[in-house]
């Protein structure tokens, strides 16, 4: 099974917010989009990154706020459309797209993949839907980015059957199988956002641990650098989150076979790209 990874767009927020004793100086957080092409299942997405769709959900007011608060830059060579042609893969070749979870930066472009279906949770989507509209936005989340059939389109991880893990990935123990095949397993990382999961992907030599936004940087599972407490305000619940990063520093420092990659991580990204070539 080939991954190759993708950035598609990029925000800026001083990196001190995302590693605590870093830099106040804004630095670019890439939107990582990961491409799988599985044997027998075709083409597969982990999220999307930004799309040209996030304009349009952020041209109304109060959502527009999102827009000044976290300006996406993104140029024509990194649409996401852009470079899957570029690797011979059409919109309509895309068959599942895995939501990490909903936050903007990761669903910006579900709208243009019209074939594929969506692995996501039940209850992320349940906890988006019934809140305000200015809840929402205070969460991070426009729905204006749905496809209107999405739920429709939609299979939640929540159903998938559960597996136990092997020893090698302690201390997480569960995981949904998502295909039954124990090629793609999603694995719980609570607390960035409602109902978020990384997914574990197992190829031959190596496994693959994309992990959404349950930490920012590689770093912070290096040395133990927690995030500052500023980022407490965009958490959905703080204690959470912090238990996973305790989590993902033992699964990395006992583990040095699984590739770990954070969503908005430039130095994983760039790991994995030079082990690519």
């Amino acid at each position: 099974m080939k991954l190759t990874l993708l950035k598609v767009g990029y925000c800026c927020h001083p990196e001190a917010i995302a590693v605590r004793g870093g830099s106040w100086k804004p630095v670019q957080f890439p939107a990582v989009v990961g491409v799988l092409q599985h044997p027998t299942q075709g083409v597969i997405l982990f999220d999307t990154g930004y799309a040209p769709h996030f304009t349009d959900a952020t041209q109304p007011f109060p959502e527009r706020l999102y827009r000044w608060v976290t300006p996406m830059h993104l140029s024509e060579q990194q649409h996401l459309h852009h470079q899957l042609a570029q690797r011979n893969i059409a919109l309509g070749d895309v068959r599942y797209i895995f939501i990490s979870h909903f936050h903007a930066d990761h669903i910006a472009g579900l709208k243009d993949f019209s074939n594929a279906r969506f692995f996501c949770s039940r209850q992320a989507l349940i906890d988006m839907q019934k809140r305000s509209r200015i809840g929402n936005l205070l969460h991070g989340h426009l729905p204006a980015l749905l496809p209107n059939n999405f739920v429709q389109r939609a299979q939640f991880i929540e159903d998938s059957p559960n597996v136990s893990l092997s020893k090698t990935l302690t201390p997480f123990a569960t995981g949904k199988d998502l295909f039954q095949d124990g090629s793609l397993l999603a694995i719980a990382l609570p607390g960035h956002a409602s109902g978020h999961y990384g997914l574990l992907i197992h190829q031959p030599n190596s496994s693959c641990f994309l992990i959404g936004d349950a930490c920012w940087s590689i770093n912070t599972l290096q040395g133990g650098n927690t995030p500052h407490p500023i980022s407490k305000l965009i958490l959905d619940n703080s204690s959470e989150y912090y238990a996973t990063q305790q989590n993902l520093t033992q699964l990395h420092s006992g583990n040095q076979n699984i590739q770990i990659i954070p969503s908005h991580c430039t130095h994983s990204y760039e790991a994995f790209i030079r082990h690519a070539d």
